[in-house]
């Protein structure tokens, strides 16, 4: 059945739009996981769980470097020793190893850099469907590199080929890999593209394949590393974009960055990873088959992460890992399916709302918070994972968790807990969820909760209070 179809009878079924999950709701997710699990048909289904799902605006950037471009060859050293100021140094022998020629790098000093412009200049080689770049190409401060709509940009594995920018990329319906040479002085390198200091890096509508390596996260694939007190004029926005082969898409500290409707297949490490920022939007992107990494990574400190929309599939580790300190977390209307770790691996974090995901078939816990202060898991579908459907870990003496209005079936416990703090149920829907519905910390009050039909507080160990309605706002 096409999918158009399928969402027509699915809805039928789903009933019209609410602004809570409800019994028909619940059976439509279940028809639809039993029936194949059709990722697109679960995406839908969610936003109707989380009340519908508006997907960002994409912000604008600042105009690129304008002028011509000036152009220099030079030696390697003078931008490693710049990378090494803004990222570190960890790796740089191996990059210069790589290197065919260590003195035969092509410096875009200032203006606007395009393909047609380095080739009449003598720094690429055309062939049939695009170009091809020998060499690194390094970027300073004021210089831009822009890739058009049908362009393409092929990286010699073998000459050590790689751009590093700091200044700006833009890629519009424009394509950036590498090639399936091998490097015979570093067998493990790869091609890939670095945006760091206060260079900007947009793409729209483009595709980035076969890049990156295993490596220190400057090298492994798409990397914005921004984190310095002096920041970019833009922030990185990536939307509507092909990510095949590409070890990771890395960012530190971007601060207003978006990435939004993109599709990440064979990623080797996190697909996506974002380390420190305020203000960070990952909404509507389709991630399958991370390698030995999560869907989405977040490590450092954080605020403001909205993180909505996405259907993340049969990855090699967790869908989700977010094991920074962060603070405001909303995690909205997402498809977490069939991961060899949890779906979704949460903590610490304070000031967190989990709303109307679906998180299916994991290899462990479906949800698992460690360490959470303020937390509100309400609405969420949580069916047939290999562990906890819910797992609470050392949330004694932090904040409130609130789970309400929960689905939770087929996982091998429902709700799980060690060093258990305050917890309030309400709502949550536990008829089918065997063969057990408390576990650990949670056992000692089942009989409680069962006896209580709805509305239970779990009090924390050394306190009296009571969760509030909002656990960030106090009644």
């Amino acid at each position: 059945m096409r999918l158009a179809a399928v969402l027509l009878a699915v809805l039928a079924l789903a009933g019209p739009l609410r602004a809570e999950p409800d019994a028909v709701l619940h059976g439509a997710i279940a028809r639809v996981l039993d029936g194949g699990a059709d990722g697109e048909v679960l995406a839908v289904l969610a936003d109707r769980l989380a009340g519908g799902i508006v997907l960002p605006d994409v912000p604008q950037s600042a105009a690129p470097a304008a002028g011509p471009m000036k152009v220099l060859e030079g030696d390697v050293q003078a931008a490693l020793t710049q990378l090494a100021i803004l990222a570190g140094g960890n790796g740089h022998l191996s990059l210069q190893l790589a290197q065919a020629s260590t003195t035969d790098v092509i410096y875009i000093l200032s203006g606007t850099a395009t393909l047609p412009e380095l080739e009449a200049a003598g720094y690429l080689q055309r062939r049939a469907n695009g170009w091809r770049l020998s060499r690194p190409l390094v970027l300073w401060p004021g210089a831009a590199l822009v890739l058009t709509k049908g362009q393409l940009l092929e990286l010699d594995t073998a000459g050590g080929a790689f751009v590093l920018s700091f200044g700006d990329v833009r890629a519009t319906g424009a394509t950036l890999r590498g090639d399936a040479g091998q490097n015979a002085r570093v067998p493990t390198f790869r091609p890939f593209l670095l945006v760091t200091g206060q260079g900007s890096f947009r793409a729209e509508r483009s595709t980035f394949a076969d890049l990156g390596f295993d490596g220190p996260v400057a090298f492994r694939g798409v990397s914005v590393l921004t984190g310095g007190l002096m920041k970019p004029a833009s922030p990185p926005v990536v939307v509507r974009s092909r990510f095949q082969n590409v070890f990771s898409l890395s960012f530190e500290g971007a601060d207003g960055m978006v990435v939004t409707r993109n599709r990440f297949s064979g990623a080797g490490a996190a697909a996506v990873s974002v380390k420190d920022g305020r203000r960070v939007v990952l909404a509507g992107n389709r991630i399958a088959g991370t390698d030995s990494g999560a869907g989405i990574r977040l490590s450092g400190v954080l605020e403001d992460v909205v993180i909505a929309g996405n259907v993340i599939v049969e990855g090699g580790r967790n869908g989700m890992q977010i094991d920074g300190k962060t603070q405001r977390l909303g995690l909205r209307g997402n498809v977490i399916l069939g991961n060899a770790g949890s779906g979704i691996s949460l903590g610490p974090a304070t000031c967190v709302a989990v709303q109307g995901n679906i998180i299916a078939g994991n290899g462990t816990a479906g949800l698992r918070l460690t360490r959470t202060g303020a937390a509100r898991i309400a609405d969420n579908a949580i069916l047939d994972n290999a562990s906890a459907g819910i797992e609470v870990e050392a949330q004694a003496g932090l904040g409130p968790v609130l789970l309400s209005d929960n689905l939770l079936r087929g996982n091998r416990e429902g709700l799980s807990a060690a060093n258990l703090g305050e917890v309030r149920l309400a709502g949550n829907d536990l008829s089918r969820q065997t063969p057990r519905q408390f576990a650990g910390d949670f056992s000692p009050w089942l009989g409680s909760y069962l006896a209580a039909h709805d509305a239970f507080v779990i009090p924390a160990a050394n306190s009296a209070t009571t969760a509030t309605p909002d656990p960030c706002k106090p009644e």
